[in-house]
């Protein structure tokens, strides 16, 4: 069984991340599911990294990501990475917020802001941040729709704005990535895995579930208990609750499922108007509220 409230987590993940990291998106389905599986036993925060301090001075070799035109190869590499990764993305947000968009840092900022509320809340507004850049098409780096994402998502609007604009949510950002400089993180998704014996290991990129399970039992020195979820409409709905809006891939990814049958289960509770389904990019986002409602009539949930 999961560790009671109480105690300490056999395992503290922290993610190194960015919220415009595709790759942290497309890993979504992988962090759920270690949620789902191990509960309290894995403890999960988040360190935000500074994936872009000023696009004109930005270069990414790798993929060509660079100079005047830097939205065209970034809007593909997008496009390319939601087809390994299986999240939607609407990669045409990089056309709309060319003229505008310099960094990631405002957004990053925007998540401390939210931490101030409640380690959960942050990673709520966190989500909430990921889901409007990559498949909502919405220009998070605009002050307008952070707030409009703080009230998403249940955040008191005016301590968001005045963390926001008193400087400390800034300077939370720093030192986060101090904390990045100090580990030598440079690349997203990354994660230190330390166990409550002390032992750790930094990884790199894109780490599957498997890869996590065998960490977390080498580190713990044991086997962790999971408790796989089974897929039926009080566990999606109380984890779609809890995400806000949800991709057919985490579904499938958290309940070991096919994905075709996980989106005919969807589909089957949205025409029984349970579930609310909106396009999103190149796939879909389900949520349990209507897109608009300002929170789920079943749960409260904002």
């Amino acid at each position: 069984m999961n560790k009671a409230n109480n105690q300490q987590p056999d395992i503290e993940l922290t993610c190194f991340t960015d919220p415009y990291c595709t790759w942290c998106w497309g890993s979504e389905p992988i962090i759920g599911k270690i949620e789902e599986r191990y509960g309290q036993q894995v403890s999960i925060k988040y360190t935000m990294g500074g994936l872009v301090e000023d696009i004109e001075a930005f270069w990414d070799p790798t993929n060509g990501i660079g100079g005047d035109n830097w939205h065209i190869p970034l809007a593909q590499h997008w496009a390319e990475a939601s087809l390994r990764h299986g999240m939607p993305v609407d990669e045409q947000v990089f056309y709309d917020i060319k003229d505008e968009w310099r960094s990631t840092y405002p957004a990053s900022i925007a998540f401390e802001a939210a931490q101030f509320q409640g380690q959960e809340q942050g990673k709520r507004y966190l989500r909430a941040l990921r889901s409007a850049a990559a498949a909502e098409r919405r220009a998070i780096h605009r002050l307008d729709v952070q707030m409009e994402l703080a009230e998403e998502v249940g955040l008191d609007r005016e301590h968001f704005r005045l963390d926001l604009e008193s400087g400390v949510a800034e300077k939370a950002f720093k030192e986060d990535l101090a904390e990045c400089r100090a580990r030598g993180v440079r690349g997203f998704p990354s994660y230190l895995i330390r166990a409550e014996n002390g032992r750790e290991v930094l990884l790199r990129g894109y780490i599957t579930f498997e890869a996590f399970e065998t960490w977390f039992d080498e580190l713990a020195g044991r086997k962790l208990t999971q408790q796989p979820p089974t897929l039926d409409l009080a566990h999606v709905h109380e984890f779609i609750a809890r995400k806000g809006r949800v991709a057919a891939e985490e579904l499938s990814v958290i309940f070991d499922t096919d994905r075709a049958e996980v989106e005919g289960f969807m589909d089957n509770l949205v025409e029984k108007g349970v579930m609310h389904k909106q396009k999103a990019g190149s796939g879909f986002l389900y949520s349990t509220f209507a897109p608009g409602a300002a929170c789920d009539p079943v749960t409260g949930v904002c």
